[in-house]
């Protein structure tokens, strides 16, 4: 029979890259039922470990009753590529992968047909000539193969390399049924009986006809250009009614569980009603010799941008017919899925308004809230960045056409119209942040004061994000267009930030809550001071805010010239305690009768041109979040 051609270490190399620890096991069984064996027993062995734990695979035997090493597989087995088996779908590589796991295997067969038995102790030194045939009076047909001493790849001691799989036999049935389910329940259907037994020690586990569940199926074809051909597929799929929310979707080759695609390539970003569980394989004879030699990918689809006369079908051509199968599948089973997703969609707007474009973009077999969000904020990202990269490179352009500008236009429009709703939702959530501080004792005056601008710190004009470092349109909105903002910053500091020069010294040390500053038109000043109470204040803190910001305004007057206008406020709960002070004091007037849920006081003081305000907190809330309704419900209708 001559010698294997090429190097065997090499093929091995070349080959098994990716095996995983179990692909022997696998192959080992495929290859006893395409030698129609009807009784295959795989029993493990395993190495010693602690009391507790769960030893570990270091070989295993396979026997079966199937035909055997005869004179064609024992050619096959000493030729790489061979075609003896091309049309069960197998390449001949099955064996060299072993090798990747196992550094020694050895093949007893036992043939009645011949009345022989066939010795085969492969290796990585195999050669043909190492292959013993004896006669031998059989009367059933055996095979014995026997895998040992666990290659360095998964198992080396000395350098701390532990990757074999733990003998659970439980897990070792699910993955082989998930494996080669295609095959059994087609062994099944034909009525032809397999009986496979696993075992470790006295432990074992059988996959027979009951293991394999009967699957439902749905064909489609999709017609090729470039061939001219219609290429047949066939989606074998099942629902599990067991709460575990386990989705395992196949691209078949060979009847083997081969490519195993993610939820997102499927539309999947959530579970089905009742968190069931479904198995899908999509099997055609496509994919059939366009696997790898570890048979867990497509290699000739991974990765593949173009169509060719032998590659005629892309993932890109397949996996929209895929999801339209998958999905009538799935709508037969649970026909109230399209009101689940509509349900969803509709919350998923409610909490992100100014993503909803992005939402309604969504086609997804399977939805919720969150699954819905998250991906509508990925398209706007994305969205945003094109946009603005669009715009950008036509503004460069000498020569623009109308239509692409507008189209340009109504991109960014888009985009901007999502960022303001954004800021309006976080708007929105600080209203209510601030308004149930109200009802917490545990939230003192800093808390509230944080929230209208964080404390010591200060703001510019041409701050960045200015918007996000200040909130002082919970007061005004036009309060958002200041200067300058200091927050619990004293008047000295103040004046040197804002490069105030005179020479006046200062004795004093009053630190004004919120200092805003705006300039006008010839140079001179604007300016609101707010001084913040605590809604859980005493009466007498907030009795004094009433001589505090008088005192805090003429100090400022005093070190900063050029200031005109001065509006202040005092913000804090007025109560029946505080609103009687307020009352008692001759010069100021309320601003809304007493039916009113708002509450506020106004007075001038001519001396500083002041304008005081005394504030409710419940008042400013109230207000801020019908303003900000305003422009919700705008973004809403768009």
């Amino acid at each position: 029979m001559g010698f294997v051609s090429v190097s065997t270490e090499n093929i091995v190399e070349k080959l098994a890259k990716d095996v995983k620890f179990l692909q022997p096991v696998y192959e080992s069984i495929t290859n006893s039922l395409e030698a129609h064996a009807e009784n295959i027993e795989i029993e493990f062995f395993t190495d010693t470990c602690l009391d507790g734990f769960t030893p570990k695979i270091c070989g295993f035997k396979i026997i079966d009753d199937g035909e055997g090493f005869i004179d064609k597989n024992r050619r096959a087995f000493c030729e790489l590529w061979t075609k003896n088996k091309v049309q069960l779908g197998c390449k001949g590589s099955g064996r060299f992968t072993w090798l990747s796991v196992y550094k020694n295997i050895h093949i007893e067969s036992e043939i009645v047909s011949e009345q022989q038995k066939i010795d085969i102790p492969f290796s990585l030194k195999f050669k043909a000539e190492d292959i013993i045939i004896s006669p031998y009076k059989v009367t059933k047909n055996k095979t014995i193969m026997e895998f040992s001493n666990v290659t360095d790849k998964f198992y080396d001691a000395s350098e701390n390399i532990d990757r074999r799989s733990v003998a659970n036999l439980s897990e070792i049935k699910d993955s082989v049924v998930e494996y080669l389910i295609i095959k059994l329940f087609l062994l099944k259907r034909k009525g032809t009986d397999f009986n496979i037994i696993l075992k470790v020690g006295t432990e074992q586990e059988i996959i027979n006809f009951d293991s394999i569940p009967d699957l439902y199926s749905k064909t489609f074809g999709i017609f090729s250009d470039i061939t001219n051909e219609t290429y047949d597929f066939t989606l074998y799929y099942r629902f599990i009614n067991n709460n575990e929310n386990s989705k395992k979707v196949f691209y078949c080759a060979n009847a083997r569980a081969t490519k195993s695609m993610d939820d997102d390539a499927l539309g999947f970003s959530c579970g089905l009603p009742n968190n069931n569980s479904f198995i899908m394989l999509l099997c055609s004879a496509y994919f059939d010799d366009k696997d790898n030699d570890s048979r867990d990918d497509l290699s000739l689809l991974s990765n593949r941008k173009s169509q060719s006369m032998d590659i005629p079908l892309l993932y890109s051509d397949i996996n929209p017919y895929m999801k339209k199968t998958m999905y009538e599948a799935i709508l037969e089973a649970y026909p109230e899925i399209p009101e689940i997703n509509s349900k969803e969609e509709e919350k998923a707007i409610q909490t992100a308004p100014y993503l909803t474009s992005f939402i309604r973009q969504d086609k997804d077999i399977l939805k919720t809230e969150k699954s819905l969000l998250v991906k509508a904020n990925e398209r706007f990202i994305k969205a945003k960045k094109n946009a603005e990269e669009t715009f950008n490179r036509i503004l460069k352009e000498r020569n623009i056409d109308n239509d692409t500008f507008n189209k340009a236009v109504d991109q960014i429009s888009m985009v901007a119209a999502a960022e303001l709703g954004e800021y309006i939702l976080f708007r929105e959530n600080l209203i209510i942040a601030l308004d149930k501080s109200l009802s917490d004792p545990t939230k003192y005056e800093s808390f509230i004061h944080n929230i209208f601008m964080p404390m010591r710190t200060s703001s510019f004009a041409a701050d960045e994000n200015k918007h996000l470092l200040s909130n002082l349109w919970l007061l005004d909105d036009k309060f958002m267009t200041y200067t300058y903002a200091a927050s619990d910053k004293a008047i000295e500091a103040i004046k040197d930030e804002i490069a105030i020069k005179n020479e006046e010294k200062f004795k004093d040390k009053n630190r004004p809550d919120i200092s805003i500053f705006f300039n006008n038109k010839d140079g001179h000043k604007n300016l609101v001071i707010i001084e913040f109470k605590g809604h859980n204040a005493n009466k007498n803190e907030k009795k004094r805010a009433l001589t505090e910001l008088p005192d805090d305004v003429a100090i400022i007057k005093k070190h900063i010239p050029d200031i005109d206008t001065i509006w202040s406020y005092i913000i804090t709960t007025i109560d029946d305690e505080f609103r009687f002070s307020i009352e008692n004091q001759p010069y100021f007037m309320a601003l809304f009768d007493t039916t009113s849920e708002n509450c506020a006081y106004y007075s001038y003081f001519v001396k500083q041109n002041a304008h005081e305000f005394i504030i409710d907190l419940k008042t400013i809330t109230s207000d801020a979040l019908a303003r900000n309704k305003t422009f919700m419900d705008i973004l809403k209708k768009q």
